[in-house]
């Protein structure tokens, strides 16, 4: 499956819904949908792959556009926090019909956590190269960067180390391209580790935490998504080859086919 984001970065098959500050695009399938919710720099494009594996397996799911991505640019806000994500989750898991499975990867991740605390019935939180809890008591700091002003893509060097596991497959011009400028703000949330999470508020959530082997080190040190799955009392898996961005391009079937079986297991029993 290519790294490079769909034309105009709108996932196809899906039909796109118009929240307060983002939007959802709504892909095929039935039963419980999944609501996949995007990482730091990246849209709702970057879960394209995703969303057709889903489809082809008869799993509902849709792709959160957080404000100020992807297709949203001119929303951008150099204020924005995780908190303010979440609200956006919230709002288009309410659009869904409100019983969801929020799958967030990277920063996106702890925005889902944080909004399954905000929402009744949430039926299960999948964590992709997860961003720690605040108060993960294993969780590793990151140094922060300037507030004040909306923080360009990262470099491509830093892409291919960063999200690619030191890869460059084809299509990685057209993916950095299509990343968003992000809100400092939100990335601090992350790196400062301002952002707690109460398990007690999730007890009883069916949890599956996946680990992308050859992820960035400094951000995801060895143990960290494991101790994030023993946090909040649940599964991990580790995916020893791939890359922190393993939603897309060449590691996409491989990265999907455990959130598969878990929908498979958890919800369709």
């Amino acid at each position: 499956m290519s790294l490079a984001p769909p034309p105009g970065r709108v996932p196809p098959g899906t039909r796109r819904v118009v929240l307060s500050r983002g939007a959802v695009f709504v892909g095929s399938g039935v039963g419980v949908p999944i609501l996949c919710i995007p990482g730091g720099y990246h849209g709702a494009w970057c879960f394209t792959p995703w969303l057709k594996l889903f489809a082809e397996a008869g799993i509902a799911a849709a792709a959160l556009e957080p404000r100020g991505k992807g297709t949203l640019d001119a929303a951008a806000d150099p204020a924005t926090g995780v908190e303010d994500y979440a609200a956006d989750a919230v709002e288009a898991a309410a659009a869904l019909g409100g019983r969801v499975v929020l799958l967030g990867h990277s920063l996106g991740a702890l925005v889902a956590m944080r909004a399954a605390a905000r929402m009744e019935g949430v039926a299960g939180l999948l964590l992709a190269a997860p961003s720690p809890p605040g108060n993960l008591p294993e969780a590793a700091p990151v140094p922060t960067v300037p507030e004040g002003a909306l923080l360009r893509p990262p470099v491509e060097k830093v892409v291919v180390a960063r999200y690619l596991g030191g890869m460059r497959p084809e299509g990685l011009s057209a993916y950095r391209a299509a990343l968003s400028p992000e809100s400092p703000r939100a990335l601090n949330d992350r790196y400062a580790l301002r952002i707690p999470v109460e398990p007690a508020r999730l007890a009883g959530v069916p949890v599956l935490v996946l680990e992308a082997g050859r992820d960035d080190p400094e951000r995801h040190p060895a143990g960290q998504d494991e101790a994030i799955a023993r946090f909040l009392d649940g599964a991990h898996q580790l995916l020893p080859e791939a890359p922190h961005c393993l939603m897309t391009g060449p590691w996409a079937v491989a990265g999907a086919a455990p959130l598969i079986a878990w929908h498979r297991t958890q919800l369709q029993r």
